[in-house]
């Protein structure tokens, strides 16, 4: 990996106050203050509590901090990032450059949300709820693993210069997160028969795509239930490891030089 890559990377994403201080209203203040009232109230966990507290957390997170980051523009653009030409001491492989944003974003978004967790977790214990370390631990892992999956495939959508592919990419994207986050409803009462029907027959359209983007394009990898029951690991680990896969292999064939060798004109 690339040392001067993994810096400027980070810098990009954490040394914006606006980016920042979105990422902390949404990622620690909404999730804290829900999780405090949910316990002085007596009240369950509720949706948005679990969206913000799980991989759409982490994909709000990198969204904000890191999208921009995945392609050249991390390294061209934002603060510090016009000197980068000048202290590149040697020439880099695609790979190197590749492997080396995937980490240092897949570090940020996963490091954060599992901070998130930790803290969540410490108000749940402090008002009496019980959670074995196993539990905890493998809510921090499972972080990292929605943050390393969704950043290889901001990369791959950065990099990969086709419109079409960015495009049909980004749409998927947003059809997955509309559907982890809202609901099934009817618009019963708001209008005709025919208005009824059409609204339950796109949500149905709309949740049975975001859920076939969930399974195939950005797998889940549940480590409590995988640690508890070991016999039902082979067929997500091996989703979640193909998808990566294939989301770097790509990434790393469709980066043109000039994206990272600076010597170039």
């Amino acid at each position: 990996m690339n040392k001067t890559i993994i810096q400027f990377t980070a810098m990009s994403a954490c040394l914006d106050p606006m980016k920042v201080m979105y990422v902390i209203l949404l990622g620690f203040v909404m999730p804290v203050g829900m999780k405090i009232a949910a316990m002085l109230h007596g009240a369950a966990d509720s949706q948005t509590f679990e969206m913000l507290t799980g991989k759409v957390g982490v994909a709000f997170v990198l969204m904000v901090l890191c999208l921009g980051l995945a392609g050249n523009t991390a390294t061209q653009s934002g603060r510090g990032g016009e000197f980068l030409p000048l202290i590149f001491t040697r020439p880099i492989t695609r790979f190197e450059y590749v492997i080396s944003k995937w980490v240092t974003i897949t570090l940020i978004g996963g490091g954060f949300c599992g901070f998130q967790n930790i803290i969540v977790a410490a108000i749940g214990m402090n008002f009496g709820e019980t959670i074995t370390l196993q539990a905890l631990l493998s809510m921090i892992l499972e972080r990292f693993l929605d943050a390393a999956l969704i950043s290889a495939a901001m990369i791959l959508t950065m990099l990969n210069r086709n419109p079409a592919f960015q495009i049909v990419s980004i749409l998927s994207f947003y059809i997955w997160l509309a559907g982890q986050t809202i609901p099934p409803v009817s618009v019963a009462g708001m209008g005709g028969r025919v208005l009824e029907d059409l609204s339950i027959e796109s949500t149905k359209v709309m949740l049975s795509t975001s859920q076939y983007i969930a399974e195939f394009i950005l797998p889940t990898v549940n480590v409590y239930d995988i640690i508890s029951t070991p016999a039902t690991a082979f067929a997500p680990v091996i989703a979640y490891l193909s998808a990566l896969s294939i989301y770097l292999y790509f990434a790393v064939a469709v980066t043109n030089k000039r994206e990272f060798f600076y010597g170039t004109n």
